[in-house]
């Protein structure tokens, strides 16, 4: 994590995001901006949540352990979004890790010292009751979206959004595990997709080669999976 001094950019992002109307009380001047690189994890499961972070650029990944030791792709998030907030109003450890999938802008305010006060505040509490709302919504369309679209359609979802160049080269191990698949059965989607002639297989490289129509095969709502 990079702590960023502009005082003029963080002017412009909480007006940007009206970051104001979240609260009753003026937190604008205990704000500060934060860079995360790629791959960097913003946030580990079951860690301590110390900061309240308001996403303003990047892709995040959110993603949760299993008993089994693999992981489970949550979500992504790719828009103005608060990372911290179910743990604050649980009382809880981290519940799922964040990746950041490309470089990632968050405005973060420190828990520990304002805990009390965003507990107490009555408009962030509505609002998080809007939030929480919307999480339990989109947990239905998550699911929703695993039973109703193929194996295909996923994978083209997660190559657009953690493409670097046209290229895809995750472990693909690991993305299996994420997308609740097997190994074999990822190879061969991604085989199936370069017979297609939508992808080109180059070393450990999948290069995207017809994006229009991975788009067209990949859900419109690219955050849920």
């Amino acid at each position: 994590m990079e702590k960023i001094n502009d005082d003029k950019l963080i002017d412009h992002l909480y007006e940007k995001y009206d970051i104001g109307r979240l609260f009753a009380v003026d937190f604008k001047s205990d704000l500060f901006l934060v860079k995360f690189e790629k791959g960097e994890i913003i946030q580990q499961e079951g860690d301590a949540v110390s900061y309240l972070y308001f996403m303003v650029g990047g892709i995040v990944k959110v993603s949760i352990a299993q008993e089994n030791g693999k992981s489970k792709l949550i979500c992504f998030l790719n828009d103005f979004e608060v990372l911290g907030d179910i743990e604050l109003f649980a009382e809880s450890n981290c519940v799922s890790q964040l990746e950041a999938i490309k470089e990632t802008y968050c405005l973060a305010l420190n828990l520990n010292k304002y805990r009390k006060i965003l507990l107490e505040d009555d408009v962030f509490n509505k609002h998080m009751a809007k939030v929480l709302a919307k999480i339990v919504l989109s947990n239905n369309l998550s699911t929703s979206f695993n039973l109703l679209y193929r194996l295909e359609n996923r994978v083209a979802t997660y190559i657009l959004l953690t493409a670097k160049e046209e290229c895809f080269q995750d472990n693909l191990t690991s993305v299996a595990e994420l997308l609740a698949t097997s190994y074999r059965h990822l190879h061969r989607v991604l085989s199936n997709l370069c017979t297609k002639k939508i992808l080109e297989k180059d070393g450990r490289c999948y290069k995207i080669i017809d994006k229009n129509r991975l788009r067209e095969m990949s859900n419109e709502s690219i955050t849920h999976f």
